[in-house]
């Protein structure tokens, strides 16, 4: 392979079945098709998973990968994608962690890193430059993720620099929200990571390299990232971000009456005015934090003096997880928000589907389709904080009501007999944005690939700019949107970069980055690319239009007060619209023509 600047073209793949580690050249194409992270992953997936794979099953693959910027000054180029067959929604599924880990195996000469197999016993990787063991982790099994991560630097003598992603007793569990928590704070989240990572018998994976990152144009990129840290300075979203959080979000998507409030039912939460940026900036929050190379520094470390929980000290909560975990649980409490989040972050579990199915459980309570007894005596009520807490903690452990749960809130659900109370698509909960207030949401929960995520496509801010509630018209710019978060996933770097860097900025930073010459529309045709090939992967599964589906709840149960008053969606008019758009046909699949013109 040609010299790409900061590309290592190195892939570090582990059989966990045999022991062996090898190391293999990435081909040119991957970087000049896919890039890296989220399109590079679906490729590698593609090719080598089958689609009857068993996600829980041996012959399932973690396919983790950096974008080609990872270990540079661009700003933000921190998230490194792993990429799965998901146990969630038997379909394709990638997730981003940002921090620290990612830059760390670009340092250790890799830009990838393959898992297959499975061991026979608990182990853990230890990745240090060219040096690559598979330890002995049984020790560590059952431990919270805390305990893992410093015990491991522990064992591996202290060293702060060096760093750790593993799984809680949810990922050894295999439940199917479980996720892969980076450095205690930052995770690969969504639909189920942590529970194959816990299939293969896989604690955990540190890291610590000691390599360059050379880009190929090192002293033109200095100089244009200098000049676009000064425009992150002075722009006004990332100082908002900068100083609250992604909490930022709370009191405008309140106000306008689509923040998810009881199980989906309501748009607006009578407590928000308690839970907006300031107020969290005034109440809990003592220090800022920053992943690798980022010019906003949106993390918040939080905390609470509890006198049932003792000290609770965590970083966030994200507006995700708050949303989730309080309003959508009726929870208007710092106490208990923090204390849930707790436990998902200690026991390894998504917080974002952890709310999603302890809401949908409460609906079921409060409407007597499960009981008292059910719960094991837990009385699980809308804004009940303590019934939360207490729920996640069986969840994780998969005991009693917990380990129906733990089963993701479809399955649960239908095992309650209330198929029609889980908010899913695919499987997967939607993020805390009720689409009947920005009906463009609608489409990207229902056509992400991975079930309802909000990252596939983040409408909301151009659909509040003009009409949120038009239900055609829109195809083109869900589209558009579509493909410029394929590039930013799959080129590895924060979703809040774009507050400043629109596609020309990244388009420069990959070519001073790698030295590759691209064109704008190439640059789109890769974005487009990765979609056709996660949507075919999908199809190759037996998904169909049938799988593009919405609850109940939103289709057909109006909004009953607030902003949004009265919506509901008419999805199959939105479907054929966007089909369209992509070059699908009437059953989203993608034509042979569409593939054709991919390269695909």
């Amino acid at each position: 392979m040609a010299n790409l600047g900061a590309v290592n073209g190195k892939l570090l793949r582990v059989n966990l079945t045999t022991g062996n580690a090898i190391v293999e050249d990435i081909p040119q194409e991957i970087y000049t098709k896919y890039f890296g992270g989220r399109g590079a992953g679906t490729r590698y997936l593609f090719d080598e998973v089958p689609t009857d794979t068993d996600p829980l099953s041996e012959n399932n693959k973690l396919i983790f990968l950096n974008g080609p910027m990872a270990g540079t000054m661009a700003p933000g180029s921190n998230k490194i994608a792993v990429t799965f067959k998901s146990p969630a929604t038997n379909g394709i599924a990638s997730s981003l962690c940002g921090g620290h880990f990612g830059p760390e195996l670009k340092f250790a000469g890799y830009d990838a890193l393959i898992i297959e197999g499975k061991s026979e016993k608990p182990v853990y990787l230890w990745i240090q430059n060219d040096e690559v063991q598979i330890k002995d982790a049984s020790s560590y099994w059952g431990k919270n993720i805390p305990e893992t991560g410093e015990g491991i630097k522990k064992e591996l003598g202290g060293d702060e620099n060096i760093h750790v992603a593993c799984i809680g007793p949810a990922g050894e569990n295999l439940n199917v929200i479980a996720c892969i928590t980076a450095e205690r704070h930052r995770e690969f989240g969504r639909p189920g990571a942590g529970a194959v990572m816990g299939s293969k018998n896989l604690k955990a994976i540190a890291i610590k390299g000691t390599q360059d990152v050379k880009p190929a144009k090192a002293g033109k990129m200095a100089n244009y990232v200098k000049e676009l840290y000064k425009e992150f300075a002075n722009n006004p979203k990332a100082n908002a971000r900068r100083n609250y959080g992604t909490v930022e979000m709370v009191d405008g998507i309140n106000k306008l009456g689509f923040w998810s409030t009881r199980n989906f039912s309501q748009g607006q939460f009578e407590g928000a005015d308690k839970l907006t940026g300031p107020m969290m900036r005034q109440e809990i929050v003592v220090e800022d934090t920053s992943c690798y190379a980022c010019p906003i520094a949106c993390g918040k470390v939080s905390c609470v003096e509890s006198e049932k929980y003792g000290t609770v000290h965590i970083e966030g909560p994200e507006f995700e997880t708050l949303g989730l975990l309080g309003p959508n649980c009726g929870i208007g409490d710092w106490e208990y928000i923090l204390k849930a989040a707790e436990v998902c972050d200690y026991n390894g579990m998504d917080t974002i589907s952890a709310g999603a199915t302890v809401s949908m459980a409460m609906e079921c309570y409060e409407k007597g389709i499960i009981t008292k007894e059910d719960t094991g005596g837990i009385e699980l009520k809308f804004g009940n904080g303590e019934a939360l807490i207490a729920i996640l903690e069986k969840m994780a452990k998969r005991e009693g009501i917990g380990d129906i749960l733990a089963q993701g809130l479809k399955v649960a659900a239908e095992k309650f007999g209330a198929p029609e109370l889980a908010m899913h698509s695919k499987g997967v909960s939607p993020a805390t944005y009720d689409p009947r207030g920005s009906k463009g949401m609608a489409v990207t929960y229902a056509t992400s690939p991975k079930g309802a995520h909000h990252m596939i496509s983040p409408t909301m801010g151009a659909e509040i700019a003009g009409d949120r509630f038009a239900e055609t018209g829109k195809a083109a710019m869900i589209k558009d949107t579509q493909i410029q978060m394929a590039l930013v996933d799959s080129l590895g770097y924060c979703s809040s970069m774009r507050f400043v860097m629109q596609v020309d900025h990244q388009l420069e930073l990959f070519k001073l980055s790698t030295g590759l010459e691209m064109t704008k529309e190439d640059f789109y045709t890769v974005g487009e690319r990765v979609l056709n090939l996660e949507r075919q992967y999908n199809v190759n599964c037996g998904m169909t239009r049938k799988d593009d589906s919405l609850p109940k709840r939103f289709l057909k149960e109006a909004m009953e007060d607030g902003p949004s008053k009265g919506q509901t969606i008419n999805l199959d008019l939105m479907l054929d619209e966007f089909y369209a758009e992509m070059g699908w046909d009437k059953d989203g699949k993608p034509t042979e023509e569409k593939l054709a013109s991919l390269g695909l």
